[in-house]
C-alpha cells in the first residue's frame, strides 16, 4: 500500500540515506565532498522542517521537503524511480500551496524536464556560490479554478 505521510524522527536514517544517494546519483557534476560536507547539516534540519514521506508497504522510498512553499528537495530511492512517485509528492505539496519556488541545478537535466514538464517556469538563473554550479530558480502557481 503506498502512502504519504508526516516524517516522524525513526524515518531520519532512511531519509538521509535516500537524500545522500539521490544527491550522488543526480548530480555528477559537484565533488562528494560537498555532499558529505553538508551530511550533517541536512541531518539536523530534517526533524525542523516540513518534510513528508512515501511509503511503499511500510518502507519509506522517497520524500520531499518543503519550507513555506518552497522545495528543499524531491528524493526518490532510485529502484523507484520512474513510477510517478515525484509526481505524487510534488501533487501532495501542491494540494497545500498555491505557490512553489524552488532551485534546481542546470546540469540536473532530468530534474529541470521533470519540473518543466509539470508546468514549472524558469524566473531567474544564478550561480551558486558554493560550487559554482548554475541553478535555475523555478516557479509554480496553481491553477485558478473555474467558478
Amino acid at each position: 500500500m503506498d502512502i504519504i505521510r508526516k516524517y516522524y524522527e525513526p524515518d531520519l536514517k532512511k531519509v538521509m540515506r535516500i537524500w545522500y544517494d539521490s544527491n550522488l546519483e543526480a548530480h555528477d557534476f559537484i565533488p562528494t565532498s560537498y555532499w558529505d560536507r553538508h551530511f550533517g547539516y541536512v541531518s539536523r534540519l530534517i526533524p525542523r522542517t516540513e518534510v513528508y514521506v512515501y511509503e511503499i508497504d511500510g518502507q519509506v522510498v522517497g520524500f520531499v521537503g518543503v519550507d513555506e512553499g518552497y522545495i528543499n528537495g524531491i528524493f526518490v530511492e532510485k529502484d523507484y524511480r520512474g513510477q510517478g512517485i515525484g509526481t505524487r509528492l510534488l501533487a501532495y505539496v501542491a494540494d497545500i500551496y498555491d505557490v512553489i519556488e524552488l532551485h534546481v541545478f542546470e546540469n540536473n537535466m532530468g530534474a529541470v524536464r521533470f519540473y518543466e514538464n509539470r508546468r514549472f517556469i524558469k524566473i531567474e538563473e544564478e550561480t551558486n556560490e558554493d560550487i559554482g554550479e548554475v541553478e535555475y530558480k523555478m516557479f509554480y502557481r496553481k491553477p485558478k479554478e473555474e467558478v
